[in-house]
């Protein structure tokens, strides 16, 4: 049942129908807090979630308040200690929505964080204003008729209380609402049609138009002052078209002082000291990175320093070991940090294109080239990070090429003839003994040498089994999750498997194998009859690294086994529920929504 809201903001309402259902769009299962808990553990909650808001249940999971950032801030500011219960300070007056209400009804409510509740009224989801936007997006790209995708479109923008602005793939503006032209001193009628960088200073709206990596949560500088921006590419038929800039907060700086002292009481508490912000920033991106075993502790500390350094690193390891997640918090905590981290991996593209994807190309160098021609990957991470995966199956050709750019810093598109200069923190990985390669001369050894500054060899997972636990219990909680079931555990017999087996797949094959394990096990404990037959006898020992050369065929296997289970598994469901889908994705523990998909996938569409 909806709750009442401001009725000054329904004019326009009426014209923007977004049928789509609240479910949807919403975050599943998020994170809460009970009345009884303090607000130290509001902030831990929020800083290690990077949200904005929490709601507050009863035991029964009722929504009966919510706790958000600036009420802390607040809280703070006027004293309160972080042990203060959050039923003293909670927000009480809450609006709510159910999830099968529609867009068009969520809305209309001038909130931030909207809780979704069933019928009963228990917390089932979150609804965020970020969300509602992307689905108005979604269901934009769908309409044909021009006129009314831009009135629609117009009453969106100027609704939002952000400030909002539309540019195309080419990075010229084609919306930009009323928050956003008061903010910037401008007209619409000045800044329409005209270039993003022109219009909104130090902007990276027109790279997110280009990479399609969306950027949620940046501190940018504008008219002087420091904002929080989001910036969400626009995808249509799976291709990026543009890109969305939405300006969250008008004027942060008089914030930073309250948060700064709620920070540092959160420390306080926590640590009975007070570490720097430098600190808990490396900690906090390495974090991601699971594991205390001695093996990966080294080398995260070794990957801490070289972030601070625009040295160009090379990662090593086996399949699956995690050298993009190392690759992506180097960058993080590098001097490129506000530039984008743009990843290739270099065996996935075929030769022939190789060369146009890292350096771009003009118009007409090519058959089927685009007009205006296109940036490569080295000019798009201009100022950013450039992870080269898989560097070891480049083609000797293009190795040169690389060593050169590397040289000159500088590219030259494909059918140009001017060398653009680029300033790019180069970051390669490959599974591949690259020594090896060199003395066979099938990789150069001047580009061996110029990667090979800073190295990080990561460990299998069989070299640090102290680590498996945490991982699996992390990733069993995440898939939960994601797939909006229950909380699961493992036994401790199917613990004791999971953690004797010789992982060749390493973190990539302990993915797919807890997914497997969450989607297909039918109650709460995964015991060991749940698990693969592999996993009862472990064919690959820890103790025979020669028998590693099999691993991609026992992922592969494995991979079929999770789509064969899968598929069964719903066949039985839905016998067993005489064709009721409903019914049948109860009992398989997962939305309608995604039974619908899985039936597409499989071809049980009747």
């Amino acid at each position: 049942m909806l709750l009442d809201y401001k009725k000054n903001a329904e004019a326009n309402y009426d014209k923007v129908k977004n049928e789509e259902p609240v479910y949807k769009w919403m975050t599943s299962n998020p994170i809460t807090l009970l009345e009884s808990q303090t607000l130290r553990e509001a902030i831990t909650l929020l800083d290690t979630h990077n949200i904005d808001g929490l709601p507050v249940i009863s035991p029964d999971r009722h929504v009966i308040g919510l706790i958000t950032k600036s009420g802390l801030m607040k809280c703070f500011a006027e004293g309160r200690s972080p042990d203060t219960v959050v039923a003293e300070v909670m927000k009480t007056s809450i609006v709510v929505i159910g999830p099968k209400h529609s867009i068009s009804d969520a809305w209309k409510i001038p909130v931030g964080r909207l809780p979704v509740v069933d019928e009963q009224g228990c917390l089932v989801g979150i609804l965020t204003r970020t969300d509602i936007l992307h689905s108005y997006f979604h269901c934009l790209a769908q309409l044909q008729e021009t006129v009314h995708t831009a009135e629609t479109l117009s009453v969106i923008l100027e609704s939002a209380y952000e400030g909002i602005a539309v540019i195309d793939s080419a990075g010229v503006v084609h919306e930009f609402n009323d928050a956003y032209c008061r903010f910037i001193g401008k007209s619409r009628e000045e800044v329409i049609g005209k270039h993003v960088t022109e219009v909104i200073d130090n902007t990276r709206l027109h790279i997110v138009s280009v990479t399609g990596v969306e950027e949620r949560g940046y501190i940018q500088r504008i008219q002087g002052q420091d904002m929080v921006v989001h910036r969400i590419p626009i995808r249509k038929d799976g291709k990026v078209i543009g890109a969305i800039g939405m300006l969250i907060f008008e004027g942060v700086s008089e914030l930073y002082n309250i948060l700064g002292r709620m920070q540092e009481l959160s420390r306080k508490v926590a640590n009975n000291n007070l570490l720097s912000q430098e600190h808990l920033k490396i900690n906090g991106y390495f974090e991601r990175i699971i594991g205390n075993s001695k093996a990966i502790l080294s080398v995260k500390k070794t990957a801490k320093k070289a972030a601070a350094t625009p040295s160009t690193v090379l990662i090593t390891g086996e399949s699956g070991t995690g050298k993009e997640l190392f690759a992506e918090a180097i960058h993080q905590l590098s001097p490129f940090a506000e530039g984008p981290f743009i990843s290739v991996n270099c065996a996935a593209i075929p030769e022939n294109l190789l060369e146009a994807e890292l350096f771009g190309y003009e118009e007409g160098s090519f058959t089927g080239a685009r007009k205006g021609g296109k940036p490569g990957k080295f000019e798009v991470a201009h100022k950013g990070t450039l992870f080269l995966d898989e560097i070891g199956d480049m083609p000797m050709p293009m190795q040169a090429k690389i060593l050169r750019v590397l040289q000159d810093r500088g590219v030259e598109r494909v059918g140009g003839v001017s060398l653009q200069q680029v300033d790019v923190r180069i970051v390669a990985a490959t599974n591949r003994d690259l020594e090896d390669m060199v003395k066979k001369g099938t990789f150069r050894e001047d580009l061996y040498y110029r990667l090979n500054i800073i190295r990080l060899n990561l460990p299998p997972l069989r070299e640090r089994k102290e680590d498996i636990p945490a991982l699996l219990s992390h990733h069993l909680g995440a898939f939960c999750e994601k797939f909006s079931m229950p909380q699961k555990f493992l036994s401790p017999e199917a613990m004791k498997l999971l953690c004797e087996y010789g992982w060749p797949g390493n973190i990539r094959e302990l993915l797919n194998t807890i997914e497997m394990l969450v989607s297909l096990s039918e109650n709460q404990e995964i015991t060991a009859d749940d698990l693969p037959v592999h996993f009862l006898s472990d064919p690959i020992s820890a103790d025979l690294p020669s028998q590693l050369d099999t691993k991609q065929n026992v992922l592969d296997e494995l991979k079929e086994r999770i789509l064969s289970s899968e598929r069964d598994a719903i066949i039985k469901a839905l016998s067993e529920t005489n064709g009721n889908k409903a019914s049948a994705a109860r009992k398989l523990g997962i939305q309608r929504s995604t039974l619908y998909e899985k039936l597409k996938k499989y071809n049980l569409m009747r």
